[in-house]
């Protein structure tokens, strides 16, 4: 080979890894904006919604519950229609659903309308992630993959940021209905860069052969392992994302007499820290030897102090500062979220990686969508009590200790499920099981 065919392949190969990097960077910037669409709406902007339909507080987190119960079921078969279809289309698909959701949904003038524009959104989204770990498993080495999953997630919450004071302050100026059309024109604009990259990167999809759902999920399902980490991501994910996404900021305002930029930036620095708490959720692991149990328990633990933190404020009529505190404690819980997926990917056989993945997300999603619902029935409870204003209902200190009450006694029950969990230290379970039969 001469020089000059030496120095053309080496370009190739240069031009191709940059192309591979536009497209991981085009993917993550689609999942911006399916997270941000899993923050924003309807906890950054429940007032606006509640205040410009009139209508109760339930039907506004309602809006909530569909979005994570499409999600959580999706997660199912995701994994599998990547598996068929390729990541990229996958991936487009989802992302023009999302879009198409995205834009429909802020013109829609009536709840049932909103319904039915925020399911299209959630189903699309629920398409973007699993995609984007597919197609890293093709365009990249195994053994960035960890790293790359961690910015993949770092990304991801970014979006959460922004739909937390940014989207406040734009639903202020603006109004909700505008910010949120100009979110929808800007995932669109994400959506055609990554396809514009993916028809310049050219490279082959590993479509596997088409198999039953049921019998790989059955057998994850049965494997008792499983339950203690499925019963952690029901209940701790779903207290930290329902804060998050549904009641936090509205707490704020209601109880803690905080205005609406500064509640906003509460759940803004929530989002933030759990950020940060992922980015060094490898590290940890690391600092830990590889044990997975103790993250579990810490994190429980995080969620138990700052539950109790939050009623104690309520009773006591404590400063802000003091649920400040509690929101980033709630936030760098999910730092153990890459170590319980660890262990479902331990506990479990490399052919079903993928579903095991899924089912822990669809079980934690569907915590989310349970406890949306039930602070929405809570706050409905005291509708008699509530007070009318020109910006929402504000609703009395009592309904939010009901609800964190029930949070606190599910806190509970995830921490005994957490001290159940088996250690593997890293291992697979083919080592596991060596170890036990011995």
């Amino acid at each position: 080979m001469s020089s000059a065919q030496r120095l053309g392949q080496l370009v190739s190969i240069l031009s191709r890894k940059k192309l591979e990097v536009l497209a991981l960077g085009s993917m993550c910037l689609v999942y911006f904006f399916s997270y941000f669409q899993r923050v924003g709406v309807p906890g950054t902007i429940f007032n606006d919604i509640q205040s410009d339909l009139q209508v109760s507080a339930s039907a506004v987190t309602t809006l909530s519950a569909i979005f994570v119960y499409i999600y959580a079921g999706a997660q199912l078969f995701v994994g599998a229609a990547a598996d068929r279809f390729g990541g990229v289309r996958t991936l487009l698909f989802g992302g023009a659903l999302m879009t198409a959701g995205s834009v429909l949904f802020p013109l829609s003038r009536s709840l049932e309308l909103l319904y039915v524009t925020r399911a299209i959104t959630a189903l699309g989204a629920s398409l973007i992630y699993l995609s984007i770990v597919k197609e890293m498993g093709q365009l990249f080495s195994s053994r960035h993959f960890p790293a790359l999953l961690g910015y993949t997630f770092f990304c991801g919450y970014c979006g959460g940021v922004a739909g937390t004071i940014p989207l406040e302050r734009a639903a202020h100026f603006w109004g909700w209905r505008h910010a949120l059309t100009g979110v929808g024109i800007a995932t669109a604009a994400a959506l055609t860069l990554a396809f514009g990259v993916f028809r310049r990167l050219r490279h082959e999809a590993h479509p596997v052969e088409r198999q039953s759902l049921l019998r790989p999920l059955l057998q994850i399902l049965r494997n008792r392992l499983c339950w203690p980490v499925l019963v952690t991501a029901l209940i701790n994910f779903a207290v930290f994302f329902v804060i998050q996404t549904t009641l936090g900021k509205k707490f704020l305002e209601d109880v803690a007499g905080v205005g609406s930029a500064t509640a906003a930036l509460f759940t803004t620095v929530m989002m933030a820290c759990s950020a940060v708490g992922v980015f060094l959720a490898g590290p940890l692991l690391k600092l830990t030897r590889e044990r997975r149990r103790p993250h579990l328990v810490v994190a429980t633990i995080m969620i138990i102090v700052a539950v109790f933190l939050m009623l104690a404020g309520v009773w006591r009529a404590a400063p802000s500062w003091i649920f400040l505190l509690a929101y980033v404690l709630l936030a760098l819980s999910v730092a153990s979220g890459p170590a319980a997926i660890a262990l479902m990917k331990e506990y479990n056989t490399p052919e079903t990686l993928g579903l095991s993945v899924g089912v822990y997300n669809c079980a934690a999603y569907i915590g989310v969508a349970v406890l949306a619902n039930v602070g929405g029935l809570a706050l409905d409870a005291y509708a008699d009590r509530s007070r009318p204003t020109p910006t929402g209902r504000i609703y009395p200190p009592a309904a939010y200790v009901s609800v964190f009450v029930i949070l606190g006694a599910l806190a509970l029950v995830s921490l005994v499920a957490a001290f159940l969990t088996e250690e593997t230290r890293g291992q697979p379970i083919t080592a596991l099981s060596a170890r036990q039969s011995r």
